[in-house]
C-alpha cells in the first residue's frame, strides 16, 4: 500500500476558512429576496423578482447556515490550538506538525490559526528561521520589507532567491533564512 494514499488520516477533514465571503453572498440574496416581497407588494414589475425573487431565500439560508457552521468549525480549531500550546507553558521550540497532529488539523490550517491567534494578542511566537519550529513565547517585530508586493493567489512556492524579504507577508529578513520568522512560509 501506498503511505500517499493516507498521510492526512489523522487531520480532520473540515479546512480553517474564512467565513466573511459567505456572509456576504447569504445577505445579498437575503436582500434581493426581501427586495422580492417588496416588489409583490406594492406591484412593482422589475426584473421579473416579483415572480422569481422569493425564491431566494432558500439558498440565501444555506450559505448562511454554512457560513454559521464555518464560524463554529473555526472556533473550535482556535480553541484545541490555544489549549496545546497552554498544556506547553507557551513556552519551548516545537515543530509545527507535532502540534499539527495533537490538534488534528493540517499544518497549513495550523499556520492560518496561528496567526489569527497571535493577532487577537492570545499567543506570542515566532518561528525559527533555520529549522521552521514554533518558538513560544518569542516576540517577534514585524517590518515590511519596502519592495514587497502581496502575492495574489498561491498554488506554487514562490521563488525567494535574491530577495531579502519574506515573498509572502513581507517581512524583512535578518540573514539567509530558510524560514520566515513572522509567518512561518519555507523560504526557496
Amino acid at each position: 500500500m501506498k503511505d500517499e494514499k493516507y498521510k492526512d488520516r489523522y487531520f480532520s477533514k473540515k479546512k480553517y476558512e474564512a467565513a466573511k465571503g459567505s456572509f456576504v453572498v447569504g445577505l445579498i440574496f437575503l436582500f434581493v429576496g426581501i427586495l422580492s416581497l417588496i416588489f409583490r407588494a406594492l406591484n412593482i414589475h422589475f426584473m421579473g423578482l416579483l415572480g422569481w425573487g422569493f425564491w431566494l431565500f432558500i439558498p440565501a439560508f444555506f450559505i448562511l447556515l454554512g457560513a454559521f457552521q464555518q464560524l463554529n468549525t473555526n472556533k473550535k480549531y482556535k480553541k484545541a490550538v490555544n489549549r496545546a500550546l497552554m498544556d506547553r507553558g507557551n513556552q519551548g521550540t516545537f515543530k509545527l506538525e507535532d502540534i499539527a497532529l495533537e490538534v488534528g488539523i493540517r499544518p497549513k490550517d495550523l499556520l492560518r490559526v496561528l496567526a489569527d491567534l497571535r493577532e487577537n494578542g492570545k499567543i506570542i511566537f515566532r518561528f525559527n528561521s533555520d529549522t521552521g519550529e514554533i518558538e513560544l513565547g518569542q516576540k517577534i517585530v514585524y517590518i515590511q520589507a519596502e519592495q514587497f508586493t502581496p502575492p495574489g493567489t498561491v498554488d506554487e512556492p514562490i521563488p525567494s532567491d535574491g530577495k531579502n524579504f519574506c515573498v509572502y507577508c513581507g517581512h524583512q529578513l535578518e540573514s539567509d533564512a530558510k524560514f520566515c520568522p513572522s509567518c512561518g512560509s519555507k523560504l526557496s
